[in-house]
């Protein structure tokens, strides 16, 4: 039922139902909490029964101190509230080509991320977002789609000045000037990548 907390049949994430008709669920937490490695499926299967994982639930590895890699899925689209929020030692995450949202404080506080891509798809950032990487040495973002509605305030607070950030080249420009409103350093390089 909508919901409903299930673990998948191979017995390695916690999830909870989002929707019955279209199979979906969130991803809510590893079973072993002492993995370093997650990945969090495009799909799984519960009772046999095959569902699409499409979002990283709020505060799924909040606080987590023992995480250091994370791949997320073809079928995510939403990396939820706080979702990576002072998980301390996450140094690699590969995100999938589907994401759309990045949550309110997703991967703040996340000093040891060094690189991170954001896919063609992102549409909106949340607030403080990548607050506090303070390690990240570039972030890519592949989108052309964000703009001063959707891209929150101090998404890009406190990052590095030794950071990257690499665009699209046809919204260098348009980025610059939306990044600086939106608390990122005058500091920080914005390229075309």
């Amino acid at each position: 039922k909508m919901g409903d907390e299930v673990t998948d049949d191979k017995k390695s994430g916690n999830y909870e139902v989002t929707d019955t008709d279209k199979k979906e669920v969130s991803y809510k937490a590893p079973v072993n909490k002492k993995s370093k490695t997650i990945t969090v499926p495009a799909t799984i299967e519960i009772d046999g029964v095959t569902y699409q994982v499409t979002k990283i639930a709020v505060n799924a590895f909040k606080g987590n101190k023992t995480i250091t890699k994370v791949t997320i899925g073809s079928n995510i689209k939403n990396i939820g509230k706080n979702a990576f929020s002072g998980a301390t030692k996450l140094k690699t995450v590969t995100i999938g080509k589907n994401v759309t949202e990045i949550g309110e404080n997703a991967f703040k506080g996340c000093t040891s991320l060094t690189k991170i891509t954001l896919p063609a798809k992102t549409t909106k950032i949340g607030s403080n977002a990548f607050s506090g990487c303070k390690n990240l040495k570039t972030l890519t973002i592949k989108s052309t789609k964000l703009n001063s509605k959707t891209v929150s305030k101090n998404a890009f607070k406190e990052l590095n000045k030794a950071t990257i950030i690499k665009v699209p080249k046809r919204k260098l420009e348009a980025y610059k000037r939306l990044f600086k409103s939106k608390g990122l350093s005058s500091k920080v390089k914005i390229k075309m990548y």
